[in-house]
């Protein structure tokens, strides 16, 4: 492949084991690393693992770019096989210092672009941090458009930045959900937690309640999950709630019913923030005043331990929870677009932040 007036030759390959060597000096280069998702050094070892894990399993594709035979650059996509967001898959680029300006970048989007429309995906995301020129105009020059903003989501060189979202469509999304044919519910009026409703951690005990929720084909629509799942399946789930990891769970609880949980991650610096993973509710038990109650709990948390702010996700469809966000002062920043498929129908991801 030709690229501009330096007549530059790539050629194109999957990923090895043996590229752990040079992802290494990627992602250890500062200029690079703080606008990845992690800023702290990595042995070759750690990075040797997270490339098994992707040779390993059937969710991420990488492509190699090589110029005379060296590697110069990365770009991956990852996705899920099974949920409401398995149509939809990230992607990520990185190339190694001394070729960029090369037209690496264009060449690694033109050959995932390829593999993402062979591999059948519908839509194509990425985050990108404010001050990465050079990452939004390669983007924004392949068609992707920003679809949200968390402010202040990042602290790099002395200031916090604006991280967006930014999405392009492989293959039209159709059927969308038309708003008009969303019916308006007026969530709970904030206030006080009645005495029955409790906010706690997820015992070994509430393993069948977690799984009764999980299986709720109503409740999960809040979710990327889609039953049926085992009782395996949601052991491993909440076996992989760990604090040391940043994985974090609160579930509401009226008596050893299970009213819903609410899943999120904690950061470290740069991004000292909390982000919502997963939320699911009952659908037949007083799911708003559950959405009021977690979502309360969360802000509490983030006040108590001096994060900086807190990112959700709903879809449009889950208005309890976007009321539960409007009552505890989250602002919308934009929609992920046609981001869930709910009962055949494309549907828009809201994207919050508090404060």
């Amino acid at each position: 492949m030709v690229h501009g007036e330096l007549a530059l030759e790539l050629k194109f390959r999957n990923l090895l084991l043996i590229d752990a060597d040079w992802l290494t000096e990627i992602v250890n280069d500062p200029e690079v690393a703080k606008y990845s998702l992690s800023i702290y050094y990595r042995t070759e070892h750690e990075v040797e693992e997270f490339v098994k894990k992707d040779l390993e399993e059937n969710e991420t594709k990488h492509i190699i770019a090589e110029i005379d035979g060296e590697p110069a650059g990365d770009a991956s996509i990852w996705w899920r096989t099974a949920g409401r967001d398995r149509h939809v898959a990230w992607l990520g680029i990185s190339v190694r210092r001394k070729h960029w300006g090369k037209g690496v970048g264009s060449g690694l989007m033109k050959e995932i672009l390829h593999a993402a429309r062979e591999l059948g995906f519908r839509r194509l995301m990425l985050g990108v941090f404010d001050g990465n020129e050079r990452a939004l105009s390669l983007y924004s020059k392949f068609g992707f458009k920003r679809e949200a903003c968390e402010t202040e989501a990042v602290y790099i060189d002395s200031s916090w930045r604006k991280h967006f979202i930014m999405g392009l469509e492989l293959a039209p999304c159709t059927p969308k959900l038309e708003r008009t044919s969303a019916t308006h519910i007026a969530p709970n009026s904030p206030g006080r937690r009645e005495a029955h409703i409790q906010i706690r951690q997820l015992k070994n005990r509430d393993l069948d309640e977690v799984n009764r929720l999980q299986n709720c084909a109503e409740s999960t629509k809040s979710s990327h999950r889609i039953p049926p799942v085992t009782k395996e399946e949601s052991r491993h789930w909440y076996e992989g709630i760990k604090s040391d990891v940043g994985k974090c769970c609160f579930g509401c609880f009226k008596g050893n019913r299970l009213l819903g949980y609410l899943q999120f991650r904690t950061y470290l610096l740069p991004f000292a923030c909390l982000r919502f993973e997963e939320a699911i509710f009952d659908e037949a038990k007083e799911c708003a005043e559950a959405a009021e109650a977690l979502v309360d709990a969360v802000t509490s948390f983030k006040e108590r331990y001096c994060y900086h702010k807190i990112f959700g996700y709903a879809p449009e469809t889950s208005l309890h929870i976007a009321g539960a966000f409007q009552h505890q002062g989250f602002k919308k920043m934009g929609a992920m677009k046609d981001y869930y498929l709910i009962d055949g129908h494309y549907v828009d991801v809201g994207v919050y932040e508090y404060p």
